[in-house]
C-alpha cells in the first residue's frame, strides 16, 4: 500500500533543529508554572510526544512541519524567548483543543489546567513583545477571538473556497507573532500570510491523508467538497450504515475503473493536493522575491512532497 499523501521532509539545518527542540523547552517553561502534581503528569504525557532519541525531554514539534515553526528561526526579531514561548504556545493550544474535543485527551485536571497556563503564557508573552516593539495591541484579542470563533462555532461550509477560508481562521493563533513581528517593525509584510497560507495548505495534505477515515465517519472534509454530487452523495450513505467501519469504497488503489466512485474520489483527493500544491508555490514565490530564501526552500520541499502524492495511481 502506498504511503498517505503528506509533505516533503524538510532537510533542517542544525540550527532550526536546535530551534525545535528548544520550542519544547519553552513548553517545559510553562509546565514548570503548574502546581508539581499536575506538572509532572504533564510533562511526562508531552514527553511522549514526537521522537525521544534525542531529546530525552521529548521533541514535540516534530509533529508539526517547517515552516509553520522554522520561520521563527529566519526572522532574527523572533529569535527571542518570549517570541519563542509564545509561538510554541500557540500550536500546542491548537493540538491540544483538537484532541481535548475529538477525544484524544481525557479532560483532566492536568489537561485543562496546562491549557489554561497556555493561554496565560499567550496573553503575558504577546502583552510584552507588543510593548517592546510597539506592535498593534489589539491583535491578541482580535486573534484570540477569530480562532476560538472559527473552532468552537465555525461556520458551515458552501464550498471548497469557505472550508478554506475556516480552516484560515483557525490557524489565527499561529499567525499572531507574525502580525506582531509586522506591526512592530520587525519583520516586512507577508510572514502572516505565508503562515497562513501554509496553514490551508496542511489542512488539505491531512484530509487527503485521511479520506478513509473521513469517509467512514461522515466527516464533510476538503476530499468531500471536491467530489461531484454523486460521489458526496455516497459518502454521506456510507457514514449512516449501521457499525459502518469499512472504506472499502473508498480503497483508492484500486480506482482505475473510470466513472466509478472510487475513480471519483481519487480524483477529489487530485484536486484537494493540487490546491494544497498552488498555495505553497505562491508563497514560496513570494518568499523568494522578499528575499527569504531559506523559509522558500522549505515551502518548495514540503510542496516536492505534495506533487509525488498528487500523480501516482490511488
Amino acid at each position: 500500500m502506498a504511503p498517505p499523501p503528506g509533505f516533503g521532509a524538510v532537510l533542517e539545518t542544525p540550527e532550526v533543529s536546535a530551534l525545535r527542540r528548544r520550542l519544547h523547552g519553552r513548553v517545559l517553561e510553562v509546565v514548570s508554572r503548574m502546581p508539581r502534581p499536575l506538572a509532572e503528569d504533564v510533562a511526562a504525557l508531552l514527553g511522549r510526544h514526537g521522537r525521544t532519541r534525542t531529546a530525552d525531554q521529548g521533541d514535540l514539534f516534530v509533529l508539526f512541519p517547517a515552516p509553520v515553526w522554522s520561520f521563527l528561526h529566519w526572522v532574527p526579531a523572533a529569535r527571542h524567548p518570549d517570541a519563542e514561548r509564545l509561538h510554541a504556545a500557540a500550536l500546542l493550544l491548537h493540538l491540544w483543543d483538537d484532541h481535548l474535543t475529538d477525544g484524544q485527551l481525557r479532560p483532566d485536571l492536568a489537561a485543562l489546567q496546562l491549557r489554561t497556563e497556555l493561554w496565560r503564557c499567550l496573553e503575558q508573552d504577546a502583552a510584552a513583545l507588543s510593548a517592546a516593539w510597539g506592535a498593534d495591541p489589539v491583535l491578541v484579542a482580535r486573534h484570540t477571538e477569530r480562532y476560538l470563533g472559527a473552532t468552537h462555532a465555525p461556520p458551515t461550509p458552501v464550498d471548497l473556497d469557505s472550508y478554506c477560508a475556516t480552516a484560515r481562521e483557525q490557524a489565527a493563533l499561529w499567525t499572531l507573532l507574525p502580525r506582531l513581528l509586522e506591526t512592530g517593525g520587525r519583520a516586512a509584510a507577508g510572514w502572516s500570510s505565508l503562515v497562513a497560507d501554509f496553514a490551508v495548505a496542511w489542512r488539505l495534505v491531512d484530509d487527503a491523508a485521511d479520506v478513509r477515515h473521513d469517509a467512514v465517519a461522515g466527516v464533510r472534509s476538503a476530499v468531500w467538497w471536491e467530489l461531484p454530487a454523486a460521489g458526496r452523495a455516497r459518502w454521506d450513505e456510507r457514514a449512516r450504515r449501521p457499525g459502518g467501519d469499512d472504506a472499502s469504497g473508498y480503497v483508492l488503489e484500486d480506482a482505475q475503473q473510470e466513472g466509478s466512485e472510487d475513480a471519483g474520489c481519487a480524483e477529489a483527493v487530485g484536486g484537494v493536493l493540487a490546491r494544497a500544491a498552488a498555495l505553497l508555490a505562491a508563497a514560496a514565490d513570494r518568499a523568494a522575491a522578499a528575499g527569504e530564501e531559506g523559509v522558500a526552500t522549505e515551502l518548495l520541499t514540503a510542496r516536492a512532497g505534495v506533487l509525488t502524492s498528487a500523480p501516482r495511481p490511488w
